[in-house]
């Protein structure tokens, strides 16, 4: 009798709540068991547990993926680490990232790789994947990068590397030699596409008459510098067979290039970030380099043409971009842009930003869903082990309270560069409650709970 009552406990219990899942809403609750989810069923036929979340009026949602943040760790501990940022991950509602190469040493090399896994897990507070680096002088050690577990490569297309070797391709030929490498190893490559020479040409031209403004870095990688390298990426997927995962896309030009792309059926997926949703090239005028990215602030039509690509299904992804910096950094930028770095922090924001557009009607929660935990699951190769709410599936869930109305307060944030942050002050509808990986509650009312080493670095799964 005892065997059998302990059969039917489970480790956590969400009780009262709406549970998100692939038929729709349910007036349900879940509970968990070991890292997985037993049961998604009204009450009467959930089990017992001796820890009860009461989720009532609530969401709970797959657990949200960011598919683009920059730890900066090891390298640049300075500026955030990984204990710090998956902190910021779990107060912003997410319970696995997927963090760039661009540290130092840059993640481009077995050793490297393994140096970085080492370091996070013995920090972060959610789960992880890793990009690897790739660029034309590391195609051979792509093969390794795979073995060793990464979720996807990444190379920028500049002809100076954003941290160090082996992070770009800066011509055609090179673009196509990583891509090939990618496909055969199966796993998408990410892109940054702005193309170089344009860029350089633009900067080049301003700084020559003397502009330091703000608004010079939008005017320096111009739109058509993102249109034109997306449209290269896009021939050079295609003839390589890579599927390519286009990051941070901000402007018209870009999504009518992957629109037609997505019609020919190309492996393609896009994605943009909550600082091109929400602020324009207009408000560099009052953030300056705070609000200094790559690619930068664009105009009303390109923000507008971002929006009616996420609700039909263009913009496959949602990323922070979450790329922290100290303030001294940003204020050497104050009076002269190029000397500040570009990135901002936006992972405890995302969502909220994006729940008050679910809220005004903008974006049903669905897409959201997709957007924010579906798409990013399938981009890694982890759906339906996690993106879904199902059972067997990782009990890592989002639970969510859409009616939450506050303003975003930049002294809460847990990332250390919370001086830098966009949103101080911005009125927002609906916010994360609670942040559940594997089982264990990490954050609670905006409270991190969860403890350094927690969370498990999360190797792709193998194609079946």
């Amino acid at each position: 009798m005892s065997e059998f009552r302990l059969l039917l406990q489970a480790d956590l219990l969400l009780k009262n709540g709406y549970v998100f899942t692939p038929h729709g809403l349910l007036e349900a609750g879940v509970a968990i068991n070991q890292g997985k989810i037993m049961k998604v069923a009204k009450e009467p036929n959930l089990p017992k547990s001796e820890k009860e979340l009461d989720c009532r009026g609530q969401i709970i949602l797959p657990g949200l993926i960011d598919p683009h943040v920059h730890f900066r760790d090891p390298g640049y501990v300075e500026k955030e680490d990984f204990y710090t940022g998956s902190c910021a991950a779990a107060a912003g509602g997410f319970t696995l990232v997927a963090d760039m190469p661009n540290n130092l040493p840059p993640a481009t090399s077995r050793s490297a790789f393994r140096l970085k896994i080492r370091e996070a897990e013995s920090k972060t507070v959610v789960d992880f994947c890793l990009y690897a680096g790739c660029g034309a002088e590391n195609v051979d050690e792509m093969s390794e990068l795979a073995a060793e577990g990464a979720a996807a490569f990444k190379t920028w297309m500049y002809l100076t590397p954003p941290a160090d070797a082996g992070l770009c391709t800066s011509d055609r030929r090179n673009l196509f030699k990583v891509m090939a490498a990618a496909s055969r190893l199966r796993l998408p490559i990410a892109v940054h596409a702005e193309d170089a020479e344009i860029i350089e040409r633009s900067t080049s031209l301003l700084k020559a008459s003397g502009r330091k403004d703000a608004l010079a870095h939008c005017e320096s990688r111009p739109a058509e510098a993102e249109a034109k390298a997306v449209k290269t990426c896009l021939e050079v997927a295609e003839s390589s067979g890579a599927t390519l995962y286009l990051l941070h896309l901000t402007t018209r030009g870009a999504i009518e290039e992957v629109r037609s792309a997505k019609r020919l059926r190309l492996k393609v997926l896009a994605e943009t970030c909550p600082h091109y949703l929400f602020l324009k090239e207009e408000d560099m005028l009052k953030l300056g380099a705070y609000a200094k990215v790559n690619p930068p602030l664009r105009r009303r039509e390109d923000q507008e043409s971002l929006w009616r690509a996420l609700v039909d299904g263009v913009i496959d992804c949602i990323g922070s971009d979450h790329a922290p910096h100290q303030k001294s950094e940003k204020d050497a930028g104050l009076e002269e842009i190029w000397a500040a770095p570009a990135g901002a922090p936006n992972i405890e924001v995302s969502l909220p930003l994006m729940l008050t557009r679910v809220n005004e009607g903008v974006l049903s929660l669905e897409r959201l869903v997709e957007l924010m935990a579906t798409n990013p699951a399938k981009l890694f190769n982890l759906y339906p082990i996690r993106g879904v709410v199902t059972e067997g599936a990782e009990g890592s869930l989002t639970v969510v309270d859409l009616k939450a109305e506050y303003k975003i307060r930049v002294d809460k944030l847990y990332t250390k560069a919370k001086a830098c942050a966009l949103f101080d002050g911005w009125f927002v509808k609906g916010k994360a409650t609670y942040t559940i990986v594997r089982g264990v509650v990490v954050m609670e009312d905006g409270v991190v709970l969860g403890s350094r080493g927690l969370g498990r670095f999360i190797r792709r799964r193998e194609f079946r």
